[in-house]
């Protein structure tokens, strides 16, 4: 019954808790790969016809991987704590060593077969440049919402850890994590790419996650040592009885739900089907079979993926797996608030984010605050006078202490307005200063003020999206600046209006624009324009405030060169009617753009507001 399967697959769940039908999209992905990396076919099938067999009642050497979770976020809820991390790590090793409870659900056709891996994991101790860590890297980064090979932000050596990132969303509808076969990645030219990707909700029982998602992390891991799902190399369960080349799991369909009983698990043959399975859809599953642990077991002490390389002594003395007690870190600080632009005295709410290690004391100090300084996690503070103002969070335990000090993070607006009645922002006077270019990541995307490259070569912003990857300075991230381009925000905030004598009211700008993209659909940039009556603590979009795909290009295709617009020809006026109520001393707008990987430069000028103004 064994077969040799030749399609390299992504793995994933459903992102829900009753039967769905999988989608995955990703096949022609996967032969991609192997016209770029024919041998990783070879590779493939050789492991599977080559894997050895555990003899029954065989011990075998326990061996542990390093792994480090990287936790890609933009501060939501996504920002999955350390004790969400950690309930995932006895998940995985309760699965991995046969320890899970559950087994005892296991029907008695596969009792027998359940597989004790003798893999364990363990969080590193050491990071890659030899600094103490807890094995969880946070990154604040939109890759948060790209879930895909480019969001595998500041991977570690793969040969030295297992990599996993947990993200936001993920691109693909319906899935929820995937991971590389070991022949995928092998060598220097894949293996940026090797790891894990899974959503922040498939990621133990607490938190974010619910017990029924816990073990989606033990499916994918099953893929990353070369099991395929237990129908055979496809994302489709229950449309073809297939075969996952292994002696011990018959012939099934799959199935994208728990069987009821067993006589309903013989779609393909008479022998019940192994739906318990880890490589399965079922969310009943409860264990791997002893062919399966063969097959993981001769990766990990095998060359294919640098997976062997995983498991070897001097890698757990380099990644710290061999301390007998975890050591204790220093925290690395960091903040976060649910407004950075407020009226004065509106409070904001201020987050510890601190990383890498349990803070055991702390000391904020804030500029002009109501409270000058503050131990507490989450202090509320507001601000006395106008401006742009200093924070800073200072954080400690017996390991060190570490700083976070921003010198311009809150803008406070004051009790009066920058203009009163309606204005016509031409850039070309004083105006400039009172506009507030906000980058929230920060990138180097953001928008700048530009000299005589606005509209009819006036003075305007320029938000410069295009990078020459060619050019002689380059960064280390370069070579996927475009590829993560996507999805990143920048804005423009507008001067502070008192509009509340004024009637007929309409904002208005011109931009120009040009795109990467030959094709229409690669067009996904987002135009969009909101209005805050309250100095810019929360926004409202405007009506007809969204502009998107092609509407959003005014010169066409740039032939992928640094576009600057020639003439008044290639300018677009979007104008928006405003809608009551205003709000005296506190209105302001936002342009707000969100680039795809196919954007190039976007200039912004002639930003008015217009109407009647009463007395």
């Amino acid at each position: 019954m064994k077969r040799i399967y030749t399609i390299l697959f992504l793995s994933m769940f459903a992102n829900v808790t009753i039967a769905q039908d999988f989608k995955c999209g990703t096949q022609a992905r996967m032969n991609e790969v192997y016209k770029t990396n024919p041998e990783a076919l070879k590779q493939h099938e050789d492991l599977i016809r080559n894997s050895a067999h555990f003899k029954s009642g065989e011990k075998a050497l326990v061996v542990t991987i390093p792994i480090v979770f990287h936790i890609i976020h933009q501060y939501g809820t996504e920002n999955i704590s350390d004790a969400q991390v950690f309930d995932q790590m006895s998940i995985l090793n309760r699965d991995y060593r046969k320890l899970n409870a559950d087994t005892a659900l296991v029907i008695p056709q596969f009792k027998d077969l359940i597989a004790d891996i003798f893999i364990e994991f363990k969080l590193a101790a050491i990071d890659p440049k030899g600094n103490c860590t807890n094995g969880i890297d946070r990154i604040y980064n939109h890759e948060a919402k790209g879930g895909d090979d480019n969001s595998k932000l500041n991977q570690w050596p793969p040969n030295k850890y297992l990599n996993v990132w947990v993200v936001k969303t993920i691109g693909e509808a319906g899935v929820a994590g995937y991971a590389y076969y070991p022949s995928a990645v092998d060598g220097t030219s894949f293996s940026r790419f090797d790891g894990i990707i899974i959503l922040n909700q498939y990621i133990g029982s607490t938190g974010t996650s619910i017990p029924y998602n816990s073990r989606a992390l033990t499916h994918e891991v099953g893929h990353y040592l070369n099991l395929p799902h237990v129908w055979g190399s496809t994302n489709d369960p229950g449309v073809a009885c297939g075969d996952d080349g292994f002696d011990d799991t018959p012939i099934t369909k799959g199935y994208d739900y728990c069987p009821s009983d067993t006589n309903s698990a013989k779609i393909c043959d008479t022998v019940v089907e192994n739906y318990q399975n880890y490589m399965e859809y079922s969310y009943c599953s409860y264990m791997f079979t002893s062919d399966q642990g063969a097959m993981m077991y001769s990766i990990i002490n095998g060359p294919i993926g640098n997976r062997m390389n995983l498991v070897d002594s001097a890698n757990a003395v380099a990644t710290g797996i061999n301390l007998l007690t975890v050591p204790t870190c220093s925290p690395i600080a960091d903040f976060s608030v649910n407004k950075k632009y407020v009226c004065q005295g509106t409070t904001v709410n201020f987050s510890d984010e601190s990383r890498n290690a349990v803070v055991t004391s702390r000391s904020w100090t804030f500029q002009d605050g109501s409270i000058a300084t503050s131990t507490s996690a989450n202090p509320v503070v507001s601000f006395t006078s106008p401006g742009w103002k200093k924070v800073t969070l200072s954080v400690t335990n017996s390991a060190g202490t570490s700083l976070r000090e921003e010198d311009s993070y809150i803008f406070v607006s004051a009790p009066w307005p920058d203009y009163v009645g309606p204005r016509d922002g031409t850039l070309d006077n004083n105006d400039k200063y009172y506009f507030i270019s906000d980058n929230p990541e920060p990138n180097t995307s953001e928008f700048v003020f530009s000299g005589n490259k606005g509209y009819n070569n006036t003075n305007g912003f320029l938000l410069q999206n295009y990078k020459n990857t060619n050019g002689a300075v380059l960064h280390s991230d370069d070579y996927f600046y475009y590829r993560r381009l996507g999805n990143t925000v920048d804005n423009i905030i507008t001067p502070s209006y008192d509009l509340s004598n004024t009637s007929n009211l309409t904002f208005s700008f011109k931009y120009a624009y040009a795109t990467d993209a030959s094709d229409l659909a690669d067009i996904t940039e987002e135009i969009r324009v909101y209005r805050s009556n309250d100095c810019g603590g929360s926004w409202t979009l405007m009506p007809t405030g969204t502009t998107t795909g092609a509407n959003i290009v005014t010169a066409g295709f740039s032939g992928g060169i640094n576009f600057v617009p020639q003439n008044t020809t290639q300018w677009k006026t979007k104008t928006m009617t405003l809608i009551a109520p205003q709000v005296s001393n506190k209105t302001r707008f936002k342009i707000e753009f969100t680039a795809s990987d196919k954007s190039n430069n976007l200039y912004i000028d002639d930003i008015n507001v217009q109407g009647v103004l009463g007395l």
